[in-house]
C-alpha cells in the first residue's frame, strides 16, 4: 500500500476542471461579444402599420326643436247644394285624396295642395294653382309631373280620383265646387258643421284640430363637418329652411303622429322635442388610428399610408378612432409610427 502525498486529487480531475473554466469562457464570449456585423447590410426592422377602413360619415348631432301648432281651422265648402253623404266623424281623419262629402250626388275631393284651388281647372289651364295640384297628385302616388300645365297625366289622375270615389261619370276637369281643400295631408276632426240634409255654404262643413305647423331650430351646430344639413326623424329627412324652419308636410305629419310632440304638448312646452340633425349627403372617410396622424394643425394633417406621406382633413375623432379623408384614394395601410416633431407631409 503506497502512501499520498497530498489532498486526495488526481491530475485526472484538475485537468477536467481546467477544460471546463475555457469552455464557459468561450461560450461567455460569444454571448457577451458586441455584435460586429455592419448596420448596412442588417435587414431592415418591420414598421408597425394598421389597416385603414372606410365608413359613411353623417355627422349626426340631437337638436332641439320647437314645434308651432295651428289653430283649429274651419273648413268649407265652396259649391253649393244639398249634402247628401258625409263621412265626417269628430275623432275622425280626413285623408287628401279622399271624398269625405258628396253634394247633390257629387262627389267633392279633399286635396293638399299648398295653394288652395280657386278657380275651376281643366285640361289646357295653366298656373301656379295647376303646380300646386299635380305637386299634391304626385305625393298621393300619381305618375304626374309639376310643371304648371294641366295636360294628360293631370287629366288621368284627376278622373282617377272621381272614379274612385265613386263619381256616375268621372271627368277629368276639376271645379272649384268638387274640392274640399284641407290644410295637411291628413287632418283630425274636431267638428262637424253640415250634417247630411242640411245646405253646402250656409255653414262650415267640419273644423279641423290644429295640427304641426313648423318646426323651428333651437339649435345651432357651429363645430359640424361643413356641408348641406337635413333634419331627420325614423327614415324620414325633411331640409332646414331659411331660419332654420322646417315645413315639409310630409315630414311634419310623421313628427305630429310621434310621441315626442305628445310629450311636448302634455308638458305644455316643458318637455323639448329633439330631432337628429345630419349632412345631406354623407361623407365616405378613412378610419386610422390616432397614433398614425403627425403635422397636425387644426384639421389638417399628415399620415404615412403604404410607406408614403399623405395629407388628410380630419372629420371627426371617437373611441380611439380617428376619421379622416383623404384627396384621391385612400390607403390600404398606415404606419403606427410616424416621425413626430415634422410641421408638414413632405
Amino acid at each position: 500500500m503506497s502512501k499520498r502525498d497530498g489532498p486526495g486529487v488526481t491530475v485526472a480531475t484538475i485537468m477536467l476542471g481546467v477544460v471546463t473554466l475555457l469552455a464557459g469562457g468561450v461560450a461567455a464570449g460569444v454571448v457577451l461579444a458586441p455584435d460586429r456585423v455592419p448596420q448596412s447590410v442588417r435587414s431592415p426592422e418591420a414598421v408597425a402599420t394598421a389597416p385603414v377602413s372606410s365608413q359613411a360619415f353623417d355627422d349626426m348631432r340631437r337638436v332641439k326643436v320647437t314645434p308651432q301648432v295651428a289653430q283649429d281651422t274651419p273648413l268649407s265648402l265652396a259649391g253649393s247644394g244639398r249634402v247628401t253623404a258625409s263621412s265626417c266623424v269628430p275623432g275622425g281623419v280626413i285623408e287628401s285624396g279622399s271624398s269625405p262629402v258628396t253634394i247633390d250626388d257629387r262627389p267633392v275631393l279633399a286635396l293638399a295642395t299648398s295653394i288652395p284651388l280657386w278657380r275651376d281647372l281643366a285640361p289646357g289651364a295653366e298656373g301656379d294653382d295647376v303646380r300646386a295640384l299635380q305637386a299634391e297628385l304626385a305625393r298621393i302616388g300619381f305618375p304626374v309631373r309639376a310643371d304648371g300645365e294641366y295636360g294628360d297625366a293631370t287629366k288621368t289622375a284627376v278622373a282617377r280620383l272621381f272614379e274612385e270615389a265613386g263619381a256616375a261619370e268621372p271627368s277629368d276637369d276639376l271645379p272649384a265646387a268638387s274640392v274640399l281643400w284641407l290644410p295637411a295631408p291628413s287632418v283630425a276632426v274636431a267638428e262637424c258643421g253640415a250634417p247630411l240634409g242640411t245646405v253646402a255654404g250656409d255653414e262650415s262643413f267640419m273644423t279641423v284640430a290644429g295640427g304641426l305647423s313648423s318646426l323651428q331650430l333651437a339649435d345651432s351646430v357651429r363645430d359640424g363637418a361643413p356641408g348641406a344639413r337635413v333634419v331627420r326623424y325614423g327614415e324620414l329627412t325633411a331640409p332646414v329652411g331659411e331660419g332654420g324652419v322646417v315645413t315639409d308636410p310630409t315630414f311634419l305629419e310623421e313628427v305630429q303622429r310621434g310621441p315626442e310632440l305628445e310629450a311636448w304638448q302634455r308638458s305644455e312646452g316643458s318637455e323639448p322635442v329633439t330631432l337628429e340633425y345630419v349632412l345631406a349627403e354623407p361623407l365616405d372617410v378613412a378610419v386610422v388610428p390616432p397614433g398614425a396622424l403627425f403635422a397636425l394643425s387644426g384639421s389638417s394633417g399628415c399620415v404615412v399610408g403604404d410607406g408614403s406621406p399623405r395629407p388628410v382633413t380630419v372629420v371627426s375623432s371617437s373611441l380611439g378612432q380617428t376619421l379622416v379623408t383623404f384627396d384621391g384614394a385612400a390607403p390600404s395601410v398606415v404606419d403606427l409610427t410616424p416621425q413626430q416633431g415634422q410641421s408638414s407631409c413632405a
